[in-house]
């Protein structure tokens, strides 16, 4: 196991609770591996596969340029941070409110977000489809869209409704799906592989 240097701090040495701080501190893992945080544990996840970073980049890319059609006020982004009071998560995509989002922005607050994207990846099944919904609807982000690559790729799209998700759509094709309301996203499920083989 590779242990990181924060300072002349260890990972594997850190004693009690990570704060959201201390998480914000650490270095780029030089495996591209990405440190979450919940309620004071430390999460780490494996660098994304080319298929997760190939459909996070068009999906990201559909909703860009939905963004942009309808003039919304909300900006998107791939794997940034996304914290609260002692939470930071790493969605795939993030769409938050653009007034929360300046230059130089480290973090934006849970509360400034409408959806959070995952994509989930065999080392993080379980995590993408229970524990994070869950954390995420706790936290009132008003949208949340799962992506499964298996057994072949599909977005199921839900909303906040009350403190739970509960699914509006599963895409397999070609579909508009609005985001709780705010604007739609012209989705091209065919497209998120792009001109992968196979």
């Amino acid at each position: 196991m590779a242990v990181m240097s924060v300072e002349n701090m260890r990972v594997d040495d850190h004693e009690g609770p990570w704060t959201v701080e201390d998480v914000l501190a650490l270095p780029e893992h030089p495996a591209r591996a990405r440190y979450e945080l919940v309620d004071g544990v430390l999460m780490m996840s494996p660098a994304p596969s080319w298929d997760h970073q190939i459909v996070s980049s068009e999906l990201h890319s559909q909703i860009k340029a939905a963004l942009v059609r309808s003039a919304a006020p909300f900006i998107s982004a791939e794997a940034v941070n996304v914290t609260g009071e002692s939470r930071l998560f790493i969605p795939d995509i993030a769409i938050a409110d653009r007034a929360a989002v300046q230059r130089g922005t480290l973090a934006v607050p849970l509360e400034a977000v409408l959806l959070l994207v995952e994509i989930v990846s065999p080392s993080n099944q379980s995590t993408d489809r229970i524990l994070k919904p869950a954390l995420y609807a706790q936290a009132k982000v008003p949208a949340y869209w799962r992506v499964e690559l298996e057994p072949q790729v599909r977005v199921v799209a839900h909303e906040l409704s009350v403190d739970t998700y509960r699914e509006v759509a599963t895409v397999t094709g070609n579909e508009s799906i609005q985001i709780a309301g705010e604007f739609s996203v012209e989705l091209d499920v065919a497209a998120l592989l792009g001109d992968l083989a196979g």
